[in-house]
């Protein structure tokens, strides 16, 4: 029976696995592109990691893995392109000295409109089941419309000196496949394109591509993540860049490239996600003691305990680097350090209503606190806390407490999320013990939580298994989680 997964994102951790057999893990990503002679086309990357993949003996006694890539366009149900290849891994003396990750990159010509993509991958030298994931595309580009392209992550670039599938504008690109950089990842490059600008501003016309990194939790820029490239406006307006990342800290990102003319007026803009792990990274306490909190809320704020409380609950809503400040400040007794800390937060979100941004927190901090407090946690502790006031309300409550064979669980929906410009998104929280009061977050499809394919599974628990789970009598979950 074969596997299928649904890719939420463009970009999508791919695994085959099987009792006692290898797992085959890769990295699949697809980008949209336009050319004004050619029109639409979508690049797919793919990346394999080498290890998980079997290698067989070849007749020149090297070995190598092969795979079976399928790729099958399909619009209005009805199949437009279809591809089926073999991709086969660099040929390698011994496999006991390891066996490098290797990547395969399509480009697809697709008329304008919406497809559905079907993608399916077997390791021809194993007898498991092919993944397969689905993704609805949007080639929605043409000759008169103003609209970036999708982003390219890019691993290394060059001067093109023949054309290849890798080119454009004048570049060799090799994509970085993935959307997370390790410590060790010391620049993230990129490529995109802004397609008709001259259209709109007229040929030949000044205009400025301003590209950042901003904070994902509050869409903040962070100023030394800033660069910016001065163009004239053209039919096709690429732009590859590289931002220095090495002091950039652990956390949840966006990179944002704006168009602007020269006015500095905002004319279009698009962002992606990406994932930093940099644990060296810390705050500089000397940039906090530099902060001055004289006649401010925060300097009023002198018990220790409120202090050590307040901070805590910022964690729903602070960077990476910020939380991991507020939870080491809670093992100190260093009253101004926290009384900074704490006006910095609002300052760098609010610069000229500081109190009144922390006053409107705090109000929302407390009824949760009131709401979803237990006996050994805060209220912004609990997974339902910390949701509300990471989100804020949900527009749609849906809860179960009574059927036959389920734990008592709830639904949240958020019609849209402004973190990440997310839209329809759903979390599942569960009672799974049905004792307190007291819900835990199973499930959720907005980026950045925790996902789980089976989380019906889990609030039935009770009576089923993994294997034999199907609809039980009296069950609503799918139902309430569709609406």
């Amino acid at each position: 029976m074969k596997k299928i997964l649904l890719l939420l994102t463009a970009l999508s951790f791919l695994s085959i696995s099987g009792i006692q057999a290898k797992e085959i893990q890769a990295l699949f990503y697809h980008a949209s592109f336009f050319s004004p002679a050619e029109g639409p086309y979508l690049e797919t990357y793919l990346k394999v990691f080498g290890p998980s993949a079997e290698y067989v003996k070849t007749p020149r006694g090297t070995y190598q893995a092969s795979l079976e890539i399928t790729l099958v366009f399909k619009k209005d149900n009805k199949i437009t392109d279809f591809r089926k290849y073999n991709l086969l891994s660099s040929e390698i003396a011994d496999t006991a000295k390891g066996m490098p990750h290797f990547i395969d990159q399509q480009r697809i010509p697709l008329p304008y409109g919406i497809y559905q993509l079907e993608f399916t991958m077997k390791d021809n030298n194993s007898k498991e089941s092919p993944i397969e994931e689905s993704k609805v595309l949007a080639l929605e580009y043409d000759n008169k419309s103003l609209k970036f392209s999708d982003f390219q992550f890019i691993e290394s670039f060059k001067q093109t000196q023949v054309e290849n599938i890798l080119s454009k504008s004048g570049f060799d690109l090799v994509p970085f496949v993935g959307d997370f950089y390790a410590a060790d990842d010391q620049n993230l490059s990129f490529y995109i394109e802004l397609y008709n600008l001259d259209k709109k501003l007229g040929e030949q016309q000044d205009f400025l591509f301003r590209y950042y990194l901003e904070s994902f939790e509050t869409n903040i820029s962070l100023g030394e993540f800033s660069r910016f490239q001065r163009q004239k406006t053209g039919t096709v307006n690429p732009i590859l860049a590289t931002i220095p990342i090495t002091n950039l800290s652990s956390g949840n990102y966006n990179l944002v490239v704006e168009a602007r003319d020269r006015n500095n007026e905002l004319i279009s803009f698009n962002k992606i996600f990406f994932q930093r792990s940099n644990p060296g990274m810390q705050i500089d306490l000397k940039d906090i003691q530099s902060v001055d909190i004289t006649s401010t809320f925060a300097e009023k704020i002198t018990s220790l305990d409120s202090l050590r409380f307040y901070l805590l609950s910022l964690v729903p809503i602070a960077t990476s680097l910020e939380t991991q400040f507020a939870r080491n400040a809670t093992s100190t007794d260093e009253i101004p350090n926290l009384q900074k800390f704490l006006y910095n937060f609002w300052k760098v979100r609010n610069d000229k209503e500081p109190e009144a941004e922390w006053n409107k927190y705090k109000a929302q901090v407390m009824a949760i606190e009131a709401t979803y407090k237990t006996k050994i946690k805060h209220g912004f502790e609990t997974d339902m806390g910390r949701v509300w006031l990471k989100y804020g309300t949900p527009n749609q409550v849906e809860e179960s407490k009574h059927e036959p064979s389920a734990a008592p669980y709830a639904i949240w929906h958020y019609w849209h999320i402004d973190s990440g410009n997310q839209n329809n998104k759903r979390f599942v929280f569960s009672n799974p013990h049905m004792v307190g009061t007291e819900y835990f977050l199973i499930h959720s499809d907005a980026r950045g939580e925790i996902y789980n394919a089976n989380w019906q599974i889990e609030i039935h628990n009770r009576n089923s298994s993994q294997n034999n789970y199907s609809n039980s009598w009296g069950d609503r979950a799918s139902e309430l989680f569709k609406r």
